[in-house]
């Protein structure tokens, strides 16, 4: 930062030289470059390798694989801040502004898709595979941000996850595998102590279970899954009331996310085709059958596929 001069019509004005290039009149005045950190947002564009230091682009393509999966990460963030909001106004029983705030965590979501979707347009198998083996054994799948959305929208622990390789695991299971050597074994575990520590607070779906019991269309001893609680689910769609809006609205999430894992999955599709994953997943066979099997709100999505077949009918 450095000391300059601007004329003016009447006096000199002493301004400043931000590093950035720009200059201004006082070297303390909020400044656009500043706000956005944009220093670090130039630091976040050169990749490192296995020991953190920054190395050269093994390929010209790599810079828009990483550039995407940063813009991800931020649209995550954007999500899980929306959340907690979400969150926090139904168990005040706002549910107006919390169905808003859950559109917002599906735009932040369907961002994140599309910013994908640039890697399935405009990545190629070809160039992707001068870098892949540079990011062996990292995986997508490691994303903390992403793995907190499934939980703090409503993925339990035990719930139904993924049939991987002939076995059924719960998202628990299948993120909670230690490390172990071998070809297709583990080479990071995926479950964290702030996975943890989210499964104990309240989620989306806990949330609008409680308020189907404050609203009368749950009893306290059902449970928010199996048939019970659909039909309950059932009836509230039925409604007419800001409760009704509320779980239209989380009904349009869950296909958000689901839209997001379409897109991984073509993009799975594309870049490695039947391959193993860059994990230690089966690749597209893994997030094909997470799509089939993966839901943050079961009873009601099922719901609401019914009132859908019956409106149909």
């Amino acid at each position: 930062m450095s000391t300059a001069r601007s004329k003016n019509s009447d006096d000199e004005l002493k301004t400043t030289l931000l590093p950035c290039g720009h200059e201004v009149l006082d070297a303390l005045q909020c400044h656009y470059c500043d706000y956005i950190q944009d220093e670090l947002i130039e630091q976040l564009m050169v990749p490192k390798d296995a020991s953190k230091k920054e190395r050269s682009f093994s390929h010209p393509d790599e810079f828009q694989f990483i550039l995407v999966h940063q813009s991800c990460e931020l649209s995550f963030k954007g999500y899980l801040y929306e959340l907690k909001r979400a969150v926090t106004a139904i168990e005040q029983d706002h549910l107006e502004a919390a169905a808003e705030l859950v559109e917002r965590c599906r735009s932040w979501i369907l961002i994140a898709a599309r910013q994908l979707q640039h890697l399935v347009d405009h990545l190629t198998p070809q160039n992707f595979a001068y870098f892949r083996d540079l990011l062996s054994p990292a995986s997508g799948a490691e994303s903390i941000r992403f793995r907190l959305i499934e939980i703090t929208t409503g993925l339990k622990p035990e719930s139904p996850y993924v049939s991987h390789r002939g076995q059924m695991y719960t998202f628990r299971q299948f993120l909670d595998r230690g490390p172990a050597l071998g070809v297709g074994r583990p080479k990071t575990r995926w479950w964290t102590a702030s996975m943890t520590e989210a499964a104990d607070h309240s989620t989306l779906r806990s949330a609008l279970a409680d308020a189907a019991v404050r609203h009368n269309y749950l009893q306290l001893k059902v449970s928010d899954e199996g048939e019970e609680a659909t039909r309950a689910f059932g009836d509230l769609l039925k409604s007419d009331s800001a409760l009704q809006k509320l779980a239209v609205a989380l009904i349009r999430l869950e296909r958000g996310i689901l839209a997001f894992r379409k897109v991984h999955l073509n993009a799975a599709k594309r870049h490695i085709a039947e391959d193993s994953g860059t994990g230690h997943t089966a690749g597209v066979a893994y997030l094909r059958a997470v799509m089939e099997t993966a839901r943050c709100f079961p009873a009601l999505t099922v719901a609401a596929e019914r009132l859908e077949r019956e409106e149909e009918g």
